[in-house]
């Protein structure tokens, strides 16, 4: 029993090779919410980095340029080692944002990708808070109103058509600001690249679908197959 739950840790200890994953929070959350799918790719022998940013604080823009500046240091760390990815909401955008930095290392250009909740074509429902002074001065000046404004993130730059990304979409919401399926904040369709990706739904909300047991199960088999 013991051999079983440190395995995972004796492999990464020893192992010249092994591949990363960060993992992403989402707008105005912290990385404890990413603990459990953290855990999860840890229990797969992998190298886990929860990285935690002031997402308030910076662009989307900004955030990967410090992104970038950590996957650097994980890639002369570990060359030739892929670096993967687990998001959620604001997450995906920042991890599409570092792909178009010049700076972003070839190991991270390797790895696969995985976003939760990306509101990749926008928020109509963020646009609409936008009107709410509350919210404005909640979300503050960098991010924040970023996802109130913009219609789309096309300005950020795409994905490679070669990436491997997963998008999977919550579809536990009823909120009648939000067009189609959605997981009460995001539509499904709103999650959608322009550029080839795999998408699946599964019942659950925005906030909580990183914490979903199935749809951590689908990250895990995603990345590691």
């Amino acid at each position: 029993m013991m051999l079983k739950l440190f395995l995972p840790l004796l492999l990464v200890a020893f192992s010249l090779h092994a591949d990363s994953v960060y993992c992403l929070h989402g707008f105005l959350r912290s990385s404890k919410s990413m603990e459990k799918m953290g855990h999860a790719f840890r229990q797969e022998g992998m190298i886990v980095y929860n990285w935690g940013y002031p997402s308030r604080a910076k662009s989307v823009e900004e955030h990967a340029d410090d992104l970038v500046r950590d996957l650097r240091a994980t890639a002369n760390r570990y060359p030739e080692e892929p670096i993967h990815f687990v998001t959620h909401s604001l997450g995906g955008l920042i991890i599409r944002a570092a792909h178009n930095h010049p700076d972003f290392p070839e190991e991270a250009k390797m790895g696969k990708a995985v976003l939760l909740a990306p509101p990749n074509q926008g928020s109509r429902f963020g646009r609409i808070l936008k009107y709410v002074p509350i919210m404005s001065k909640i979300l503050g000046k960098k991010a924040g109103k970023e996802l109130l404004s913009h219609q789309n993130f096309d300005h950020i730059g795409e994905f490679p058509d070669e990436k491997d990304v997963l998008i999977i979409s919550g579809t536990y919401g009823w909120n009648p600001l939000v067009q189609g399926k959605n997981d009460g904040k995001v539509a499904v369709f709103e999650c959608c690249l322009n550029t080839p990706h795999e998408h699946r739904t599964y019942f659950a909300g925005h906030s909580w679908i990183m914490k979903s047991d199935t749809v951590i199960q689908y990250s895990v088999d995603f990345v590691t197959k």
